[in-house]
């Protein structure tokens, strides 16, 4: 399965490094202990592309808006606990799950393909979470192993854009992705609000990017 061009991506990647002050070697070390727990593991990346390819895609957000309802035949992905309100509204599970594991851990025991996300401030979850998942897509935001992808972008939303755009989506819409407001979710989970408001500014600025390297993501209400 092809990956994300790392002479283009890692230059993008170094930027919001700086930006959030990331911490670059944590995030390597985080991709060597989610490598080390693939090992015996199913690595879903070829069934993930053959899932995509060539269908219509629709990535869910947790925004508000995702109250509002919509209609989509083609394939769901979810960002993280976009998923559990995906299926509380609309009663169907979403074929693909695109996670950092910060979210609820039940979304891990729906049958979607999970497309689990390592980075240096989740090891502890890696380690706790990862070990009870059997088949999975393992991924990293630095440079990739055997057995963790590289497909570009940065949080859950964005990542699953990049990721439908690289397993050879038709079309790709978005729902629930608001960038100006965060979820009900994030506050009761207690997150740092301003650091996540800086997080969507950034992935709306990958969703741009990802059209300007020919993504077919439709532009919507969003730019």
């Amino acid at each position: 399965m092809r990956e994300i061009d790392l002479s283009f991506w890692m230059p993008i990647y170094f930027k919001i490094a700086e930006r959030l002050k990331l911490d670059v070697e944590e995030d390597r070390r985080a991709t060597r202990v989610m490598d080390s727990l693939m090992i015996g593991k199913k690595d879903l990346s070829e069934e993930l592309e053959d899932l995509i390819k060539g269908e219509d895609v629709l990535v869910v957000g947790n925004g508000p808006s995702l109250n509002r309802g919509f209609d989509f035949d083609g394939i769901v992905i979810t960002a993280d606990a976009a998923s559990l309100k995906y299926l509380r509204l609309f009663g169907r599970e979403p074929e693909v799950i695109v996670s950092d594991l910060d979210g609820p851990p039940e979304i891990l025991s729906m049958r979607s393909i999970k497309v689990l996300h390592a980075h240096g401030d989740n090891i502890g979850r890696i380690l706790e979470l990862v070990p009870r998942v059997e088949e999975l897509v393992a991924t990293t935001q630095v440079e990739p192993t055997e057995r963790v992808h590289n497909f570009g972008g940065f949080t859950d939303g964005d990542r699953s854009v990049f990721l439908a755009c690289i397993c050879g989506a038709k079309s790709i819409r978005l729902a629930g992705m608001d960038f100006d407001s965060v979820s009900e979710y994030d506050i009761a989970a207690g997150k740092d609000i301003r650091r996540k408001m800086e997080k969507l500014k950034i992935a709306r600025e990958l969703l741009k990017l990802s059209i300007e390297m020919g993504c077919p993501l439709e532009v919507g209400g969003w730019s």
